[in-house]
């Protein structure tokens, strides 16, 4: 398995230019709304804050799902909020390059894929995430949109 610790997640960020008043990943005293990640006895927690009450909240063993998480939480809600940035597939590759993920674990051979690997690509029914044996997909999940593919992709690759 890949991990992610919260520092490799704040470079990640500023990669993605996610606005810093969006998340705290230093000593959780912001007073402002925004999303962080704590240390706890529950835990790894990721949950949302305003005027210093928790909401949303999720607790995880390891800090790599808490990371990939609050990743999640920062691109997925793009749509809702503009300020927040869409994942595509060639920021994937970089974050995936990044990481340290083994290159064996994915590839985005348009047309082309490796054996043994996950992938993805466009096609007319939509983002399609799978898993390459011999050049044929299985296991095709279907997205409407790429930041829901490439957070798929690698929580796949991260925990393979």
């Amino acid at each position: 398995m890949t991990t992610m610790n919260q520092d490799q997640l704040r470079a990640i960020f500023h990669y993605l230019k996610v606005p810093t008043r969006a998340y705290d990943l230093g000593n959780n005293t912001r007073l402002d709304a925004c999303a962080t990640i704590e240390h706890t006895s529950q835990g790894w927690e990721v949950y949302g804050i305003e005027r210093n009450s928790k909401y949303d909240i999720e607790a995880f063993s390891n800090e790599t799902d808490a990371c990939y998480n609050l990743l999640y939480r920062m691109t997925y809600y793009s749509d809702v909020n503009k300020t927040l940035p869409k994942l595509t597939i060639h920021q994937l590759h970089s974050i995936l390059v990044y990481l340290k993920v083994p290159e064996e674990l994915y590839d985005f051979s348009a047309g082309y894929f490796g054996t043994n690997c996950y992938s993805m690509e466009w096609t007319e029914q939509g983002w399609e995430v799978f898993f390459a044996v011999n050049g044929e997909k299985h296991d095709v999940t279907v997205f409407g949109n790429e930041t829901d593919a490439c957070l798929d992709l690698l929580y796949k690759v991260m925990h393979r």
